[in-house]
């Protein structure tokens, strides 16, 4: 597409792969990597990540993807001073049921129980509910929300809606929560899920109204559930996700940068009704051979992926290229978005990030 923004080139290649150039897009750069590149490169630097990448991208000729919030919208924690201290922190959201309040260490510790993530008892459960069934009070911030980003990016990439994630009930609750409340509070935690998808379409449809071009969702691989866990708890609700999505004609992008290959080859994840899945993690990450993988699901998908992160941040430039040289191939004649194997890394050098990007691009020009 000639004088196309990159977000013009990045949706154009979704819909129809066969008549665009294919896209190159990192998934979503550390900012300390993206001001070491344009340092190296001599070009300026706003100080603000989202118009640095911007910039980057323009002068490497790729098409950057950013990511909103979704989870932090649905639960609008507030830390309250006068019942903190400097070495807890009570985080509160009033609700028409009262207060919910948790208490969690002064320095955040995401993913672990110290974090403060609150759900951890059934009283718990009654209160993520409350919080979800008055999300509508909160439209207008919302709005506002995604309208900032659509106008902070502009045409200068795709906007991807944080993943909702309806099977970790939005991220408040923890990992070494989430399958003991299953087993012994499971209709609880099936309300809860439900509470959680309903408020997510209600800050989807936002979205959607105000320029957002993906809806999407994500969940673990199997380093952490079961195939038949899988089938049962996570995929009803990725389905009703995308299914909601492609009603209003939207897209839909699906992250697990896990254990999937078992999901994959056995069609799993071709029932997800996604229009992206990513990243088709590589070990360590995960264990993919993208070849192999890529063939097992249907053409109609896009992929993106698979540039292992720990290659990309201390492998050679030759190492880096040689690997994206084999990318290349292994996804040639399907859909798939050159891109690496999950966020790359703080610590990533410049010139190994400019290597790989250059080389994606120089190798899918035609």
């Amino acid at each position: 597409m000639v004088n196309a923004s990159p977000r013009q080139r990045f949706l154009s290649y979704l819909r129809d792969p066969g008549s665009a150039r294919q896209v190159v897009s990192p998934f979503l750069p550390h900012p300390e990597v993206i001001a070491g590149c344009l340092s190296h490169l001599g070009l300026p630097a706003a100080g603000d990540p989202v118009l640095d990448e911007i910039t980057l991208a323009r002068e490497l000729d790729y098409e950057p993807m950013f990511m909103t919030d979704c989870s932090g919208l649905i639960f609008p924690w507030t830390v309250d001073p006068a019942r903190s201290g400097p070495n807890e922190t009570l985080r509160r959201i009033p609700t028409r049921r009262g207060e919910w309040a948790v208490r969690g260490p002064g320095a955040d510790l995401p993913w672990h129980d110290e974090a403060g993530c609150p759900v951890r008892t059934p009283t718990d459960h009654e209160f993520l509910v409350a919080v979800c069934e008055e999300v509508q009070d909160r439209a207008g911030a919302i709005r506002d929300y995604f309208r900032t980003w659509r106008r902070r990016v502009g045409e200068g990439g795709v906007l991807v809606i944080g993943h909702p994630h309806p099977s970790w009930l939005g991220y408040q609750i923890a990992p070494s929560n989430i399958f003991y409340h299953w087993s012994d509070h499971r209709e609880l935690y099936r309300r809860s899920m439900e509470a959680v998808t309903e408020a997510s379409l209600v800050v989807m449809g936002i979205a959607m109204e105000e320029g957002v071009d993906f809806m999407s969702d994500s969940s673990y691989g199997l380093e952490m559930t079961s195939p038949e866990l899988f089938r049962t708890m996570d995929l009803p609700a990725i389905q009703r996700l995308s299914t909601w999505t492609h009603e209003r004609g939207g897209l839909f992008w699906y992250h697990n940068c896990g254990f999937t290959s078992a999901l994959i080859r056995d069609g799993t994840f071709n029932h997800l009704g996604a229009d992206l899945i990513e990243t088709i993690a590589p070990p360590p990450e995960g264990d993919n051979d993208l070849k192999t993988s890529r063939r097992h699901l249907d053409r109609s998908v896009c992929t993106k992926g698979n540039l292992n992160l720990r290659l990309l941040r201390d492998g050679s430039p030759a190492e880096i290229t040689a690997e994206t040289v084999a990318i290349v191939r292994a996804v040639e004649s399907y859909g798939h978005v050159i891109s690496t194997a999950d966020g790359v890394l703080e610590g990533t050098p410049p010139e190994n990030y400019i290597t790989f990007v250059r080389a994606a691009r120089e190798l899918t020009a035609g």
